[in-house]
């Protein structure tokens, strides 16, 4: 396995962008009562009242990270177009339609590449839907596997948006950030190795370069 000190960083002319997203309304959990003065839509599958606390994005032809919230949400529309790719774990299912439903923002103009999406096709399953099959290829387990000496995600999406309502912005987008960094990794693995270690099974899959 490389870590993020071994892997030869690609040019500058590699018009790349690592982005992810938190929302701001909670995510019900059928197992307990909703918490006092949270905010929250109706599951995982309501996009369109789900909006966008923080957009954290890594410019591949920058070389740094950035920080997109409501006040500047049309800069990071500027700065995928003029992109050629669009990084992202779930983006395809997930994170497009919370930006198209909250922020008005269309994303089907720069190619996309999703991590997970590449990963359930590499593993013969259909990408557009989801089984028993499809669970186990998260962003922690895969960055676990994957990325030498690292521990995991750094907090819970779904408890993301308890905390924005809270206050707790700036843990909000370090947690944000960090999902983009290790994002960021597994992609520059893709690049230079074309495999991911599984993580259900400690096999390497080959994975689509883009």
């Amino acid at each position: 396995m490389n870590d993020e000190t071994t892997l030869e960083v690609p040019p500058a002319s590699f018009k790349a962008l690592v982005y992810d997203i938190e929302i701001v309304n909670a995510i019900p959990d059928r197992n307990s009562a909703p918490l006092p003065g949270i905010r929250y839509c109706e599951g995982w599958h309501d996009h369109a009242n789900m909006g966008v606390a923080v957009l954290c994005a890594y410019d591949y032809v920058e070389d740094r990270y950035r920080v997109f919230t409501e006040g500047n949400r049309g800069d990071f529309f500027d700065l995928a177009s003029r992109r050629d790719l669009l990084v992202g774990f779930n983006t395809v299912k997930f994170d497009n339609k919370v930006l198209d439903k909250s922020w008005n923002i269309q994303l089907g103009h720069a190619g996309q590449y999703d991590i997970l999406r590449e990963i359930w096709i590499a593993e013969g399953l259909n990408p557009d839907g989801f089984s028993r099959a499809h669970g186990g290829f998260g962003l922690d387990a895969m960055a676990k596997t994957n990325i030498e000496g690292c521990s995991g995600k750094t907090g819970n999406g779904a408890l993301a948006p308890v905390d924005w309502q809270l206050g707790k912005i700036g843990s909000v987008i370090d947690y944000c950030l960090e999902d983009v960094r290790l994002t960021k990794l597994l992609f520059d693995k893709i690049l230079f190795e074309g495999a991911l270690i599984c993580p259900k099974t400690g096999r390497y899959i080959s994975v689509r370069k883009p």
